[in-house]
């Protein structure tokens, strides 16, 4: 009997152990470099947390992406009050310019260059979640702007992943969900065609919950950084077309597929191409009153 507690007591604590974050977010605004030694450990990443005074490190967590200017701590601030008001914990990793300097690096999470998907940008969320995490099995993920494109894409390329839901807000271009060469949509980066997903991870995609948020009054068909390539025109001439677009070829795509789409179209009035704006609708959409 003394034997079988013991071995009982051990084993509580190493689940236990097993539970425990490996970095355990402080409460308040804080920052640390994370080595992601499961993907691309020469690459360290700055991130930046918050946590409010109420929260324990059990609270939920939501990542929050940044934009094309990598500003990632100013991205944590925009959630500091509705964190404070939901009880969640804020997580913005920084994909900075020396180690991710373009498009293709941040945005399209060097999927075309690495077979390897553990060393791809989408998979690293993954990673600093199991870094961060004290017993959370699941977390929210937000992006605006390349950060939307970022969180799109990161649900087709990595459908297993762990986000109970996703956000992808303002995007500047999409993914679109086509995968059948004869349909004449534009090959990768613009549609599935030619890419590394396919029916199998579309299907999987469709199915999960992703909830594209759009401003109203993002129309500028001139903003200085609109993608304005042949492929990401033909998805519409502003960032609330393309997306309404976005969103409709999703739902094609699921009937075609004969899936039950998980996905959501909201659309924010009075609101255009504002990061602080979008992350405080999407805080109220995520954890607001139903």
């Amino acid at each position: 009997m003394i034997r079988a507690a013991l071995v009982t007591a051990m084993a509580i604590g190493m689940l236990a152990m097993a539970a425990q974050a490996a970095t355990e977010i402080p409460p308040g605004k804080w920052s640390f470099v994370f080595s992601d030694a499961k993907g691309q450990a020469d690459r360290p990443m700055r991130v930046y947390t918050y946590r409010p005074r109420k929260c324990d490190a059990r609270c939920p967590i939501v990542f929050v992406m940044h934009g094309l200017n990598r500003t990632a701590s100013r991205y944590r601030d925009y959630w500091e009050l509705p964190a404070d008001g939901y009880g969640v914990i804020v997580v913005a990793p920084e994909f900075n310019t020396r180690y991710w300097p373009k498009e293709e690096n941040y945005n399209l999470g060097e999927v075309a260059q690495h077979a390897d998907r553990e060393k791809w940008a989408y998979s690293a969320i993954e990673h600093l979640f199991d870094e961060v995490r004290d017993g959370q099995n699941g977390y929210a993920i937000f992006g605006h702007s390349a950060g939307g494109q970022f969180v799109q894409r990161m649900a087709f390329f990595r459908p297993d992943n762990r986000a109970t839901v996703m956000v992808a807000a303002n995007a500047g271009y999409y993914l679109m969900p086509e995968w059948r060469k004869d349909k004449g949509s534009p090959a990768y980066p613009h549609s599935l065609v030619e890419s590394k997903a396919g029916e199998g991870e579309l299907r999987q995609a469709l199915q999960r919950r992703l909830i594209v948020m759009l401003g109203e009054k993002d129309v500028d068909p001139d903003h200085k950084h609109l993608n304005k390539s042949a492929g990401a025109m033909k998805q519409g001439a502003n960032r609330l077309e393309r997306g309404e677009n976005f969103f409709k070829t999703a739902t094609a795509a699921a009937g075609d597929l004969g899936v039950k789409l998980g996905w959501e179209l909201v659309e924010v009035p009075d609101v255009a191409h504002s990061g602080e704006q979008m992350s405080k609708a999407a805080a109220r959409t995520l954890y607001g009153k139903k």
